[in-house]
């Protein structure tokens, strides 16, 4: 006895049938259909959302009238976490307060993080 897969089985599996819509290569789009990432309607309104609603929780000072803004994250970027250090003047990457100080002149900084508000401020009280 044999078992398998009928010839003619096979044959119409691998036929591709004959009323299909053409398929159309969207790799092949005029450049001006294809937006970026960052000017496409729904990612502009969803920045703009978030934006709108977004909670500041903690201000210190007023944003100043013809800054930039430069948002920097803690972890990774002040701070080294990847290293063995314990204490937060440890784990300061070098040069951090030299380049605060000089992008300060040019920018308004902001500190972000994905960490609870507590756990940025104890790393900010180290700083």
């Amino acid at each position: 006895m044999m078992m398998g897969t009928r010839e003619e089985v096979i044959t119409e599996a691998t036929t591709a049938p004959e009323n299909m819509p053409e398929v159309m290569d969207d790799f092949e789009l005029p450049e001006e259909v294809m937006l970026k990432i960052s000017e496409r309607p729904e990612n502009l309104d969803k920045v703009a959302s978030r934006v709108q609603k977004y909670d500041f929780k903690k201000k210190l000072n007023d944003f100043r009238e013809g800054k930039k803004l430069l948002v920097l994250d803690i972890d990774y970027t002040l701070f080294d976490h990847k290293s063995c250090a314990e204490r937060g003047e440890e784990l300061m990457r070098p040069g951090l307060h030299e380049f605060l100080s000089v992008v300060y002149s040019e920018y308004d900084i902001v500190i972000w993080s994905a960490t609870s508000m507590k756990w940025i401020e104890a790393k900010m009280a180290e700083i």
